[in-house]
């Protein structure tokens, strides 16, 4: 399988200057981290906070369709066809967008390559494959939300999350948490969400903080780009 990098998508030519023009005007933060962080608790209280839409535009995650749809994880081709169904959500969402909302994305192209590297493959690789370099990645995301995996300092409460998507083991969720910290180290807008003597609500509302002060940062540099 070779990725068709997304100029090549169809749907892109047909939309043309409108679609490159929304996406350079959406602001795009993703929640990263390993397993059994708080993702889909964050996103559910952003929803209960924002019922009428206003502001979050919850794009959710690529590999958890692709898995739920029937395919198996574990493999390159796997995370190509993740970056592929990433990029189209991500701009079908961003399309329609109105002013002052948002794109919240459960993981990112990024993440994939946390997931190749622990499948053994090289950046140049991952890079010729998705035919993006790693500028391109990360300047599709203006900010970063790290939600470190319970499985570090929370083991007991990773052991009681249920996910018929993920099978991780603690000490998988927990490698997997440091590969996704290794491959946004040179993001500038990341912050880092630690377990809180495992206090859930606590940890979600300090994401939600975190968040604010992300959103207070972009307002501040909307045209800013990674250099």
């Amino acid at each position: 399988l070779r990725f068709l990098s997304r100029s090549s998508f169809r749907f892109r030519e047909k939309t043309g200057e409108q679609l490159e023009s929304r996406l350079m005007t959406v602001p795009k933060i993703v929640l990263t981290g390993g397993p059994g962080g708080g993702k889909t608790s964050l996103l559910r209280e952003l929803r209960l906070r924002d019922p009428k839409i206003e502001r979050f535009i919850l794009v959710p995650e690529a590999a958890t369709l692709l898995i739920q749809a029937g395919h198996r994880p574990g493999s390159k081709e796997f995370q190509l066809a993740v970056v592929a169904l990433q990029l189209a959500l991500e701009e079908s969402c961003a399309l329609p967008a109105r002013p002052r909302q948002i794109l919240v994305c459960d993981r990112s192209t990024v993440d994939s390559l946390a997931y190749w590297r622990l499948l053994g493959g090289e950046d140049e690789e991952f890079y010729e494959r998705t035919g993006l370099n790693q500028r391109n990645h990360l300047n599709e995301y203006l900010g970063v939300l790290h939600l470190q995996t319970a499985a570090i300092g929370a083991v007991d409460h990773y052991l009681q999350i249920t996910d018929g998507a993920r099978v991780e083991t603690a000490e998988e969720a927990a490698r997997v948490d440091d590969y996704c910290l290794r491959v946004w180290d040179s993001h500038p807008r990341r912050l880092l969400v630690e377990n809180l003597k495992g206090d859930w609500s606590a940890k979600t509302q300090t994401a939600i903080d975190c968040l604010d002060r992300l959103l207070d940062e972009i307002e501040e540099a909307k045209s800013e780009r990674i250099v």
